[in-house]
């Protein structure tokens, strides 16, 4: 007996199986990873292949919960969460459309506008928006799933003011999901428990760990990540009456940042590969359901590297993965356990980043089991998507860069080369048409990243102030408007 499909529909979860009838056992449980939590159990009749039960189970929301079905003694094999959403959702718009795909980390607003920038990605930490009420001079009550939770007031507006600042300005913001022990500010420590991951905590105060995965062990982590998914989509992609969004919108959510290196950017602790994507695809199937319920067009992604079968250290396989087996595990678990859009925010660095001409690179190649994947060989992870099991029933993943860049040395020469790189790697994004936004990294130098220097502005060689743009600013510029003689830009690359 096999569980073929499960619909969540607006009062309704109808599981569909390849036996014609009966009567069966259908059992609601929490999906978190180390927790067998009965959430609710139903007898229902097979009628022509189907059976159904309550949405709701026991002040719980059937859509983000694991379902096991019985039926003559045997278990159900098969998908286990709900795939298809048929019911209304608060937002029905299309998902927006730009005019072009540069984007930018954005560090000056003002300035991005002048640039022309379409699209941006905003990091978003979860303990910085999730509080105790008693740490909050203005407490957000939000309540989600039968349960009530604390937001900050403050953290919010501020972010409200710069998120609404962006789109009101036609730029197309995708958000970064966060979970770190210290971003802004620190983690409360009364949230460890249901917002860090437990297996991050023993190595969080180490010098190359720097994120938490989200905390998919407990249902009560998997709730408070639910609730935070929740109250960002309601805040930022549904829309008011009048067709505005008030605090500014948001068309996407990015889960985690770099997983394939999990060590140093979505910490859960030493894990396999299947170990750790087992938890990160429940992460990512739950911000698509919870989104979906506001607005059914919001894209959510897995972040990558530029790593595809090597790895930050590949003697170290309980610490990074490549991108190709984390993809593989990924699109495995959706089609087995229940599909969904999921999509890919690649990272396509090159393979030093201390230098920008990636068409030298040597440890990417053409073929699929290169070492790395860079603007030189960005076809690679193209072409792996395109393969028939990583399709989405039928239609393509979409691709957006939202995060690389090109060093400089404060030098002319390096400089031109940094401009030069950027127009290259513009052409080659324009050529694949899945790649919605190339997100430059990034609009200043920061002297404190790593000696790197990766900005349309130049810093001071002695501190973190700036000097004056670099060659690549006026590049960036005008890279996607048409010149004299009516071709882009880009195509000169």
């Amino acid at each position: 007996m096999n569980i073929l499909n499960i619909t969540c529909r607006e009062d309704r979860i109808v599981l569909r199986t390849d036996t014609p009838k009966g009567t069966a056992v259908v059992r609601a449980c929490t999906p978190a990873s180390r927790e067998q939590l009965l959430i609710g159990e139903f007898t229902a009749e097979i009628k022509d292949g189907a059976a159904s039960v309550p949405r709701f189970v026991n002040g719980r929301d059937g859509l983000t919960l694991r379902w096991e079905l019985s039926s003559g003694g045997e278990t159900a094999s098969g998908k286990k969460y709900a795939e298809d959403l048929a019911f209304p959702a608060s937002c029905a718009s299309p998902y927006p459309t730009a005019d072009s795909k540069k984007g930018l980390q954005v560090a000056m607003i003002e300035d991005a506008v002048k640039l022309g920038v379409k699209h941006a990605a905003q990091n978003v930490c979860i303990g910085d928006f999730m509080r105790p009420a008693d740490e909050c001079a203005h407490p957000i009550r939000f309540t989600h799933d039968g349960a009530e939770y604390v937001f900050d007031g403050n953290h919010a507006e501020s972010f409200d003011k710069r998120l609404k600042t962006l789109s009101d300005n036609g730029i197309l913001v995708t958000l970064i999901l966060l979970n770190s022990k210290r971003w802004q500010k620190d983690t409360s420590k009364a949230l460890y428990g249901p917002l860090l991951h437990p297996d991050f905590l023993p190595y969080m105060n180490e010098p190359d760990v720097h994120l938490s995965a989200f905390n998919m062990t407990t249902d009560e982590g998997i709730r408070y990540y639910c609730a935070f998914v929740a109250f960002l989509a309601e805040r930022y992609m549904k829309p008011d009456e009048d067709g505005t969004w008030p605090h500014g919108r948001a068309v996407g959510m990015i889960v985690s940042n770099e997983v394939n290196s999990q060590w140093i950017w979505g910490n859960a602790g030493h894990k396999t590969v299947g170990e750790y994507m087992a938890e990160y695809t429940l992460a990512m199937r739950l911000t698509w359901q919870t989104a979906a319920t506001v607005w059914k067009d919001a894209r959510v992604y897995i972040s990558l590297d530029h790593f595809w079968t090597g790895s930050q250290n590949p003697a170290e396989d309980t610490k990074y993965y490549g991108s190709r087996p984390v993809l593989e595990e990924l699109s495995r678990n959706s089609r087995e356990e229940g599909e969904f859009p999921w999509n890919v925010a690649a990272h396509p660095y090159p393979e030093d980043l201390r230098f920008p001409d990636f068409w030298n690179d040597r440890s990417a190649t053409d073929d699929n089991d290169t070492c790395r994947v860079t603007f030189k060989n960005l076809p690679v992870l193209r072409d792996f998507l395109y393969r028939e099991e990583n399709l989405y029933r039928g239609t393509r993943r979409r691709i957006i860069l939202s995060e690389q860049g090109f060093n400089s040395h404060f030098t002319p020469e390096s400089e031109i080369l940094q401009a030069c790189a950027y127009g290259r790697a513009y052409r080659i994004c324009m050529e694949i048409p899945e790649i919605d936004s190339f997100i430059l990294h990034a609009h200043t130098d920061n002297w404190q990243e790593f000696g790197l220097n990766l900005g349309l502005w130049r810093r001071k060689k002695d501190g973190p102030e700036l000097d004056a743009p670099k060659p690549i600013y006026d590049v960036f510029r005008v890279i996607d408007q048409k010149d004299e003689s009516g071709k882009y830009h880009w195509e000169r690359y």
